[in-house]
């Protein structure tokens, strides 16, 4: 395993400007620290590939997403600019630093450059002007909001600026049906930003391992699916809907009975594209800590075909003891097999710059998050 670089704070601490003296003050500072680098024999690279937006809701929330986005600036260099809603700012004011990191056997640092732009409540509608003039000319912007209420006008300013929005979806408050505001995250404009979710990447390897069940061998299966289960961890169903959608999505099944919530398991039925029914569940399991609503296992069971085969279940099953995702599929008289792959790292920072890879559209993700609404009785 690779070990992440370290990185270096450029300056001491942020220096705190005028919002409009901070193009200058970066100017001065990356000066000052090339004449300083160039004196001890060390090749300093301003790295800017894109611009990263971050907004955090309170300064408790910006000083965490502040090193989220100092991790993502290893893999992709960038201009940062974190927006905090901050209640002990008096009006609005800005900070501006840098952080490198050495590019092994040489003496070359990468650097990229952060700006904190802070605001009052009552003054944060004026931080959308000041990004505008603060995003780099011709390059990227990506807006990072973890969990944004779609029907704010401050995040739909944001998100006209951005080529680009991720958020994720596990962050949204659980609020039962309400937990996932798909509608408004996906208006039917075709003009607003690509979107993605960091919930859509903490999926990937179940998504991977359920579409390897169906291959030529097993590929009738999928016309005799009639029923799915998923169990998820504690505090949000946002992957299990986000699971359930995409599978639904992927085999164009249509929502006949949306969930409806209750104290014990949520219930959907669809309808395949035979006609016949098939039963979604989301059952909440409570187990170790895991993550905010973790995937536990998933079941997929497909009725008696019509050249005699009985009944086959496809499981994965989350083995933490094993560090890994077991992966089976079972026959009535046919061979079991059996696949295990290793848990993959789903810290923040790195599923956000694998989100950061992508700038166009994810359409499986958008039909997985449309099939999600419509599932949750969302018009």
């Amino acid at each position: 395993m690779t070990t992440p670089a370290v990185l270096q704070p450029l300056i001491a601490a942020p220096r705190r400007v005028d919002v409009g003296a901070v193009e200058r003050e970066l100017a001065d500072l990356w000066r000052a620290a090339a004449e300083s680098s160039g004196a001890e024999g060390v090749v300093l690279t301003r790295a800017r590939t894109l611009t990263l937006l971050a907004y955090g809701a309170t300064p408790e929330g910006a000083a965490r997403l502040g090193e989220v986005v100092l991790q993502t600036s290893q893999r992709h260099p960038a201009r940062s600019i974190l927006l905090v809603t901050d209640p002990d700012q008096p009006a609005l004011a800005a900070e501006v630093t840098a952080s490198c990191r050495t590019v092994r056997r040489s003496h070359k640092q990468i650097c990229s450059e952060q700006i904190i732009v802070r605001a009052a409540p009552d003054q944060r509608d004026r931080i959308p002007s000041v990004v505008r003039n603060l995003i780099l000319p011709d390059m990227p912007v990506i807006l990072y909001w973890p969990a944004p209420d779609p029907s704010d006008p401050f995040f739909q300013e944001l998100r006209e600026v951005a080529d680009r929005v991720i958020v994720d979806s596990a962050a949204f408050p659980d609020r039962g049906l309400d937990a996932l505001p798909a509608r408004g995250l996906l208006r039917d404009t075709g003009e607003d930003a690509p979107l993605g979710d960091l919930t859509w990447g903490r999926l990937r390897l179940w998504r991977g391992l359920t579409a390897q069940f169906f291959d030529p061998a097993q590929g009738d299966a999928l016309d005799r699916i009639r029923r799915v289960r998923v169990a998820h961890a504690a505090s949000t169903r946002v992957q299990a809907l986000l699971y359930a959608g995409w599978l639904a999505a992927r085999l164009r099944w249509t929502v006949a009975q949306p969930f409806a919530p209750g104290s014990g398991p949520w219930r959907a039925t669809l309808t395949d594209q035979r006609g016949h029914a098939v039963t979604v569940s989301l059952h909440l399991e409570s187990r170790a800590p895991h993550p905010a609503g973790a995937l536990l296992s998933t079941m997929i069971v497909a009725g008696a075909g019509p050249g005699g085969e009985g009944d086959a279940t496809f499981s994965i099953g989350r083995n933490d003891d094993a560090g890994a995702v077991i992966a089976t599929a079972e026959g009535e008289s046919g061979p079991t097999t059996r696949q295990a792959l290793p848990l993959e790292a789903q810290d923040e920072a790195s599923l956000l710059a694998v989100e950061m890879d992508v700038l166009g559209r994810d359409r499986i993700y958008e039909e997985a998050l449309r099939t999600a609404a419509a599932l949750l009785g969302q018009s």
